[in-house]
């Protein structure tokens, strides 16, 4: 049984960082308005996402005005308590904030059945949120004993809009702009598409060491540690070629022989890690047959531009493949279902197939940095091109083609093409 004095210590120094939590972050989230109303019901409020994307801070903001008890278990000195010890938590909690009504709990899934502990405190009266850098760990553990009484809200790191309110600039949606203006956001962006979305990283001066010790954490903390891999080299290796491989095709065999391993399940089994931890992401490519979609390459994307500059070879080099990350990481915001499409002869490809939600019409989204090339742009439009041959629920008006900072229209096959700068199209969703 741990010690109740030293637990109190512990959490009275954790309230002590709140005010240091909330001002090193004043900026409001997208998510923040919907997860302060979601407060009003009594489900558990799960905020999910990759670690130091500014979780424990978003709850913090909108718990700030509510009597609300803390508790942050990815603090070492907690790491050793059991499930028995968690009702001592709660018995601080307590005499520190009597009266309490909601408990925020950090990483509390570090704990073992952690999960019977917060479903007893929902039956108790009290309103949960809990914080995870885990999607899976946080869901299959809730699902088992919180089914339908538990909401996911998941942040990434900044968007461009969030980016901006950091800085201070007036975010311009919907708004028609001057051209002072548009070269003010235009600027933001390049800083933007080149610092990446980490809250804290502005303010740290050796980034560089930032990044690779948060991407070292991800792997040994959020994924090897919690799933027990005994391989970490293995697991590091196949970090790194997913990394330097971002925004291309890859299959799981490639990756088995390009480090001679003995078993396909071991790469399929240290990708969906990686996916969990929301280090990097799959799209599968689009196919009418659910095993031919299986079967086909993925496309791979990492959780920031700066962390994949950081850690990896070609993130120094290619920013069509930069640009292309970004635009879908703006689309897993929009909590958008997203494919890729090739043509049946492997010629022409669409890089994104997305839709709302299953049966609503689709939209074609191609990214490219430069459209000057005739031969470029006449790749990109025949990519769409093809796709519209495949889909028959196109509205109008949702062919759409990303780029740097070129803007315009152009036809296919009758249809208008909007050629929109990245910043832009980030602003105006």
């Amino acid at each position: 049984m741990a010690d109740k004095t030293k637990i109190k210590e512990v959490l009275i120094d954790q309230l002590g960082d709140i005010p240091g939590l909330l001002d090193k972050c004043r900026v409001e989230r997208i998510v923040e308005p919907e997860l302060h109303g979601a407060l009003k019901d009594t489900l558990v409020k799960v905020i999910s996402g990759v670690r130091r994307c500014g979780k424990s801070v978003l709850a913090h903001r909108v718990l700030k005005d509510l009597p609300y008890g803390y508790a942050d278990f990815d603090d070492e000195r907690l790491a050793d308590l059991s499930t028995a010890d968690l009702n001592l938590v709660l018995e601080v909690l307590l005499e520190l904030k009597p009266g309490l009504k909601y408990i925020l709990l950090d990483e509390i899934q570090n704990i073992e059945k952690w999960e019977l502990f917060v479903a007893r405190l929902q039956r108790g009266g009290y309103k949960v949120i809990l914080t995870g850098s885990n999607a899976r760990l946080l869901s299959r553990d809730l699902s088992t004993h919180l089914t339908g009484r538990h909401k996911v809200f998941e942040i990434y790191p900044f968007s461009f809009l969030e980016y901006l309110r950091s800085r201070g600039i007036d975010s311009p949606r919907g708004k028609a702009l001057g051209t002072r203006s548009r070269a003010c956001i235009s600027a933001a962006f390049s800083d933007y598409f080149s610092a990446g979305g980490f809250p804290e990283l502005p303010g740290i001066v050796d980034k560089k060491s930032y990044l690779h010790d948060l991407y070292d954490k991800i792997l040994t903390q959020d994924i090897a540690l919690r799933h027990g891999v005994r391989h970490i080299k293995t697991l590091k290796d196949i970090a790194l070629y997913t990394a330097n491989n971002y925004a291309s095709k890859l299959s799981y065999q490639n990756i088995k022989e390009a480090y001679s391993l003995g078993s396909i399940h071991t790469v399929k089994n240290y990708l969906a890690y990686m996916q969990e931890a929301y280090l990097f992401f799959a799209v599968e490519a689009f196919s009418r047959k659910a095993r031919e979609r299986v079967r086909l390459p993925r496309k791979m994307y990492g959780i920031d531009a700066a962390l994949l500059r950081s850690i990896s070879v070609s993130g120094q080099k290619n920013e069509g493949r930069l640009l292309e990350n970004l635009v879908y990481l703006e689309l897993l915001r929009r909590k958008k279902q997203v494919l890729y499409y090739s043509d049946p002869q492997r010629k022409y490809e669409v890089d994104f197939v997305c839709r709302q939600s299953a049966g609503e019409a689709v939209e074609l989204i191609q990214v490219c940095l430069d459209t000057e090339m005739a031969e470029v742009k006449e790749r990109e439009l025949r990519g769409l091109q093809s796709a519209l041959t495949a889909f028959k629920n196109i509205s109008e008006g949702a062919l759409t083609l990303i780029t740097l900072d070129r803007g315009g229209a152009e036809r296919i096959a009758g249809r208008q093409v909007k050629c929109v700068p990245a910043w832009e199209w980030l602003l105006n969703p």
